[in-house]
């Protein structure tokens, strides 16, 4: 019996390119079954059917990650079985990351209990790898195009800062789960770099059983 699919997230700022990459890899990975789950705001129909990011208390920030695993279900469901590999437009860790920039942002203590709350649930997909997409802040201003209103926090500068910080201690901690790639480089080349990271990992995934 083998084991499940190996599991990718592609991470990063909104407009660093994660969907592009997805869609870049999700046709040039021959020989894997690869299925996509989409972003959450993507699987429910749009960012304004998701819990508010702006937690005014541990409570508040706890139902909106109860919401949050709700969707994640719910897209995990929806992908074929029997595939090699699931690449995951944002992860777990995006909502941990959120938890983390807003306990910095405001001195609100939400880390820790968003750690046990989603590390005790059944239902996230925890990646084996998580690809980050570094993007500078001027570039995300340059690429929304209006797609966020300027005073939404998913381009707040210290909000993405925070994040970014999460992902940065993440990959000290588990830095062969953590791919750092520069999201200013050609889509291709991205494509290419991700491809070296993901092919070993899914050609060689390793049996129950066996050693």
């Amino acid at each position: 019996m083998t084991s499940g699919p190996y599991v990718a997230a592609l991470e990063g700022p909104c407009c660093a390119g994660k969907t592009t990459l997805a869609f870049a890899l999700l046709q040039s990975l021959p020989g894997v079954t690869v299925a996509f789950a989409k972003c959450y705001a993507d699987h429910v129909g749009g960012g304004q059917f998701l819990p508010r990011q702006e937690a005014r208390s541990v409570e508040e920030r706890e139902r909106a990650l109860h919401r949050l695993l709700a969707v994640e279900a719910d897209r995990l469901a929806q992908l074929p079985s029997g595939v090699d590999l699931i690449l995951a437009d944002r992860s777990v860790h995006t909502m941990l990351a959120h938890s983390y920039a807003l306990e910095r942002m405001t001195g609100i203590g939400l880390l820790a209990p968003s750690q046990r709350l989603l590390g005790e649930s059944p239902i996230p997909a925890w990646p084996d790898l998580v690809v980050y997409l570094d993007l500078p802040q001027t570039a995300v201003d340059e690429r929304n195009h209006g797609k966020f209103p300027a005073d939404s926090i998913y381009i707040d500068p210290s909000f993405n800062a925070a994040v970014r910080s999460y992902f940065l201690r993440l990959a000290g901690l588990e830095p062969s789960r953590v791919a750092w790639l520069d999201a200013t480089l050609d889509p291709a080349e991205l494509a290419q770099l991700t491809r070296t990271r993901l092919r070993p990992m899914v050609t060689h995934r390793p049996i129950q059983g066996t050693a």
